[in-house]
């Protein structure tokens, strides 16, 4: 079985992307500013975070597009812009997993966690795939109900916090 994106999710990513991409060529390529050059950067470092905060935002809004196949006793999660970075995970590699409620100024979203040694894995929303449900029923993890928790705590296991 084979993921099907949504075609709005895939859209707004791209868009975001498109966004910051004229934002940084409107602020400091069209204004003239010489970029390439290091007196430019040593007398302005806050411009430097902000553009390396909103390349990081992008760039990680990309890199969570992933095609997932799910086979008999596999799953193989396989990034759309990268096509060579791809993770290819027995049912068993998992311990478990859970289903978390995410939020956005539009809705919310079911999301399924998949844990190995009480970290989170990966992640598969309804926000991204129209075939979620199906997704989550052929995946043959031991599922342990639904996990409420706060952003923070959400937070906190995105970047690496154990359960």
């Amino acid at each position: 079985m084979k993921s099907n994106f949504k075609i709005t999710s895939f859209l707004l990513v791209l868009f975001i992307n498109f966004l910051v991409g004229v934002l940084f060529w409107t602020i400091f390529i069209k204004a003239g500013m010489r970029i390439f050059e290091y007196e430019f950067w040593t007398y302005k470092p806050l411009i430097l975070l902000l553009i390396i905060l909103l390349e990081i935002f992008a760039v990680s809004l990309i890199l969570q597009l992933k095609s997932i196949t799910i086979e008999k006793d596999k799953v193989i999660f396989k990034n759309l812009i990268f096509p060579f970075l791809k993770k290819e995970r027995l049912f068993s590699y998992y311990d478990f997993s859970k289903t978390v409620d995410e939020q956005s100024k539009s809705g919310s979203y079911e999301s399924l966690w998949l844990f190995k040694n009480g970290k989170l894995e990966n992640q598969i929303s309804s926000f991204y795939y129209a075939n979620y449900t199906k997704l989550k029923i052929e995946l043959k993890v031991q599922h342990k109900g639904k996990l409420k928790i706060n952003s923070f705590k959400k937070i906190y296991y995105k970047l690496g916090g154990k359960l």
